[in-house]
């Protein structure tokens, strides 16, 4: 399955105080992970003695037993509390040398972020007084980032380059570098805050598409070698956190400050046919969160008050073309996501195919690479 996707990306803008911030957020986690002991606890058990009556003189012998052997109990046990205590000092001297030795790697880390935050606060002197550099500074660093993610992606097409020149050597290399490259964009996609803004949009939809590519290579691989209950966990565990991700854009991108049009279906209205096909109209109610679960008639009264809202005196003013075409660009953008999460949860029932039939290698039940593009009916059984 191929997803197409553009490497364009805008930039993060992190200046400042920033840097300061995220230096302690490190410490912080480096030193609950040092100080996560854990708290072990004792349990002690009571023996129950029951007695016969046999006569007070038999039971005065036995407790003298009983005492006797207490004494020696008793002795026992404090030369073994002594050594334990003498282990427990041990253990002690040698928890405070280690916590000295990593208060002392702490303090190392903590000089060498130092030494960082002092070597990139110079980019914020110098362009503190002037809001065109720090424009140009935020590109900049959109560039660094820009870059981080355009390796990632290059990594995915080499392993599938080199997949596709040897089909028939081992795919392990493949496996990690598109679980590496999926982890990684699928943090960069959560990350981002859904609004209508195009760089936002089109940062997240890089992460986005890419997550989606790396996800379909490494479960396809793993149907491929027989993995099948691999694959079926990956996707049962990716494909939730992707379709919630495509309904957080789809709320924040259809959601408007006029109530009646804060609805996929304003997109149904005649000033959009041109544009926007019933079709599409469909597939982006199937992620929206306001949408998706209305009954037909409820569907046709959203429809009746956007018509209306569109007739309004004010709606030519209002709903310019810019708006419009911005309308437009939502609709496509959200479309997208709901195709991928629909490409992915096909995936997912391929993968229960492949279990289901038992195949050793999902090359077993899809047509030859020499076969002509087009659409396939895979039978069931």
């Amino acid at each position: 399955m191929t997803v197409p996707f553009s490497p364009i990306l805008g930039g993060v803008d992190v200046i400042g105080h920033g840097l300061s911030y995220h230096k302690l957020m490190g410490i912080e986690k480096t030193l609950s992970s040092v100080m996560g002991l854990t708290q072990i606890t004792a349990a002690a058990s009571v023996l129950n003695l029951g007695v016969s009556i046999a006569g007070f003189a038999y039971m005065g012998y036995k407790l003298h037993q009983i005492q006797e052997n207490l004494c020696h109990i008793q002795q026992s046990m404090e030369e073994g509390f002594n050594r334990v205590e003498a282990g427990l000092n041990r253990i002690e001297n040698n928890l405070i040398a280690g916590f000295n030795h990593i208060d002392n790697r702490l303090n190392s880390v903590d000089e060498g972020l130092d030494i960082i935050s002092g070597q990139l606060a110079y980019l914020y002197l110098l362009v503190e007084d002037s809001r065109q550099k720090q424009k140009s500074l935020a590109k900049a660093i959109s560039h660094l980032h820009q870059a981080m993610l355009i390796k990632e992606i290059a990594a995915l097409k080499a392993e599938l380059y080199d997949r596709s020149l040897f089909p028939d050597e081992s795919p392990r290399s493949a496996i990690k570098t598109a679980s590496r490259v999926g982890l990684f964009l699928s943090n960069q996609a959560m990350q981002a805050t859904p609004e209508l803004d195009a760089e936002i949009m089109l940062n997240a939809d890089v992460s986005i598409q890419g997550w989606a590519v790396a996800l379909a290579t490494e479960a396809n691989l793993l149907l491929e070698i027989g993995k099948h209950q691999e694959a079926k966990e990956l996707l049962a565990l990716q494909i939730p956190q992707f379709k919630q991700l495509a309904q957080r854009w789809a709320k924040a991108l259809i959601n408007d400050e006029n109530t009646y049009l804060s609805t996929a279906y304003r997109f149904t209205n005649s000033r959009f046919k041109n544009h926007i096909t019933s079709e599409r109209v469909e597939r982006i109610t199937e992620i929206s969160p306001s949408d998706r679960t209305l009954s037909p008639d409820q569907i046709r009264g959203k429809k009746n008050y956007v018509d209306v809202e569109f007739e309004m005196s004010y709606s030519s003013a209002k709903f310019d073309q810019t708006w419009t075409h911005r309308q437009i660009a939502v609709a496509e953008y959200l479309d997208g996501l709901s195709e991928l999460s629909a490409r992915l949860e096909g995936l997912e029932s391929f993968a229960n195919l492949c279990e289901s039939r038992g195949v050793k290698s999902s090359r077993e039940i899809l047509p030859g690479a020499d076969t002509e593009p087009g659409i396939y009916i895979l039978p069931s059984t």
